[in-house]
């Protein structure tokens, strides 16, 4: 087993542009998946020509192979407590879905599929699902699968939900149901993959197959019909929607040497601009460990997440936040951090501590009247112990509870 340590939190401050990237995640030669939404966080990595698991434990990046060189690790699911469930394939004769029990680290085969895409739950029908070359399969245990036949025997790539609908592909067939499963009927439109829907149940596909509608397409009727409203090449990947702001990532760079953008409501295109961006993009997904808005992007290099990237666009959900600033020194911290604070007022208030699952890690209290101050932290939790070597936020709250500035602490052994 190799122990592979989170990476120094860094950052850059970009002119012009109102967001802050941050990397998150092990180090690797390539990176083929992540799922952060569920525990432990895990992703698909490659280093030194071995395909392996890697999982957050214990405060640090474990990394586990199948067999001598491992398998390419495509998508991962928690099948219960114990055991997560573990899609891998290379075109090969041990392509499937595989049990890796986190606690003794240990495989055990589940059911062959051959190049499964994905495997996922569906807590709104109660069902696994396996996308593979042949088609979607369904299991009611995550043991027992079985195909769909009603839906084809063509690649499965891509599947999404909200409620009792669902939508997938299965070449180039779009299929979507309205009521779990129960009777499936043919899109529109074809050629469609990476379905995405929005808080509201706004559908978002990509169309790529070197045409004159390649782009981003939406769908008001989940998935009966649907319209482009972005005409772009190489679009790969949808992200989060921020209140009608769509992420985007691409294949290619494009304008500002950047394969992440934002589309907005009123048809533009913004990009995000910073160099760790300026790789082909695999996949986007909120990033959970941040009560803010914010959003991670896998490429080849790692896992990056972006922060405060709504800055000019109105969002009633995020309220505006005072002028107030906090700044820390070391940074990376290994044995004490200077934490400065400067707020616009001398009314009391609060350092939280957060780490990156958002619980709380240490409270300080700010009293008096100046409107500067300085905290020396030994690194210590609420329980007298030394926090884990990782990233923490650092959140300026008044006596209400109101945020007024947050930044990032890097804490290393």
């Amino acid at each position: 087993m190799r122990k592979i340590f989170i990476l120094m939190l860094f950052s850059w401050a970009v002119i012009c542009s109102a967001f802050q990237v941050d990397v998150f995640g092990p180090e690797a030669d390539d990176f083929n998946c992540a799922n952060l939404d569920q525990e432990p966080a895990s992703f698909g990595i490659r280093i030194d020509d071995q395909d392996k698991l890697c999982l957050w434990e214990n405060g640090e990046w474990n990394s586990y192979s199948y067999y001598v060189n491992g398998l390419p690790v495509r998508s991962t699911c928690m099948l219960n407590a114990d055991t997560m469930l573990v899609a891998m394939g290379a075109m090969t004769y041990s392509d499937g879905i595989y049990n890796f029990d986190i606690h003794t680290h240990t495989w055990q085969l589940n059911d062959w599929f051959l190049l499964p895409n994905f495997v996922k739950y569906n807590p709104n029908s109660q069902l696994y699902y396996v996308g593979e070359r042949d088609g979607l399969y369904r299991s009611t245990n995550g043991h027992n699968w079985s195909r769909i036949n009603s839906l084809g025997l063509n690649e499965c790539s891509s599947l999404a939900w909200y409620g009792n609908n669902i939508i997938t592909n299965n070449g180039q067939i779009v299929y979507y149901t309205n009521d779990n499963g129960l009777n499936w009927h043919q899109s529109s439109i074809s050629n469609l993959h990476s379905f995405r829907f929005d808080d509201n149940g706004i559908l978002y596909a990509i169309m790529d197959v070197t045409s004159d509608s390649d782009g981003l397409w939406r769908s008001n009727d989940f998935g009966a019909n649907w319209v482009n409203i972005l005409y772009t090449s190489g679009l790969v990947c949808i992200g989060p929607v921020f209140n009608n702001n769509v992420t985007l990532g691409w294949r290619e760079c494009y304008e500002d040497s950047s394969c992440v953008g934002m589309f907005h409501p009123n048809g533009t295109v913004s990009h995000f601009n910073h160099p760790s961006l300026n790789k082909p993009v695999k996949q986007m997904d909120i990033f959970p460990y941040i009560n803010t808005p914010s959003f991670y992007v896998l490429n080849s290099d790692g896992c990056f997440y972006l922060t405060d990237f709504l800055v000019g666009i109105e969002d009633p959900v995020i309220p505006p936040i005072p002028i107030a600033k906090i700044s820390a020194y070391p940074n990376p911290a290994t044995a004490y951090a200077n934490i400065a604070i400067y707020k616009n007022s001398p009314e009391p208030a609060e350092l939280n501590i957060y780490n990156l699952k958002g619980q709380l890690v240490r409270s300080i209290e700010i009293s008096g009247v100046t409107k500067e101050s300085t905290i020396n932290w030994d690194l210590h939790n609420l329980n007298s112990t030394k926090v884990a070597a990782g990233i923490y936020l650092l959140v300026l709250q008044d006596k209400a509870g109101k945020p007024l500035a947050s930044n990032k602490l890097a804490v290393v052994k």
